[in-house]
């Protein structure tokens, strides 16, 4: 004879349903905060080039333009001051006066250059290990552009557009090998 089943064997699981309201509400209030907060969230780009290198081609006016040397305007900042060579070799140095630079005859220096070279747009700046953060920013900006202002308008010159920035070298003669 068959064995008749228990009640016990044939509990009927009733499937919960799962409360979703709590998990909306996260996603109603989080997906605004993201939102409003992605605004803020800005970056500035500071566009800088490394100088053009010599490309190899069948064209004969890139051979020539490879083989000519370019003079480019170099620029070294140290604690003493502004130090042109290349393009700026005549001018000297522009001292800092109490510890602080002089940009505004870095920027006369600039202009005078930019109107003996008219077609020059490259310029290399040279900056110690530990120049900080906001005279590299400064620097590169007093190189790009001159903005004059007259009355309510100002105009802005293009200088240097292209700009590359590098490290000198420091030359310590005690740390040297015998």
């Amino acid at each position: 004879m068959a064995k008749v089943p228990t009640r016990r064997r044939h509990k009927s699981t009733l499937d919960e349903e799962i409360n979703l309201i709590p998990v909306m509400n996260l996603f109603m209030v989080l997906i605004p905060f993201l939102l409003l907060t992605a605004v803020f969230a800005k970056t500035a780009v500071i566009d800088i080039y490394l100088p053009a290198a010599a490309i190899a081609s069948n064209d004969k006016v890139v051979k020539k333009a490879a083989s000519a040397p370019t003079i480019v305007l170099t620029i070294h900042v140290t604690k003493k001051g502004f130090r042109f060579t290349g393009l700026g070799k005549g001018i000297g140095e522009i001292k800092t006066a109490n510890n602080k630079y002089d940009f505004t005859a870095l920027s006369k220096e600039l202009v005078k250059l930019k109107e003996k070279y008219p077609t020059k747009e490259e310029v290399i700046l040279l900056f110690e290990a530990a120049t900080s953060y906001e005279v590299v920013v400064k620097m590169m900006d007093t190189t790009r552009e001159l903005i004059e202002k007259k009355g309510e308008k100002s105009t802005r010159k293009h200088l240097f557009p292209l700009v590359s920035v590098g490290q000198t070298e420091v030359k310590d003669n005690k740390n040297k090998e015998k």
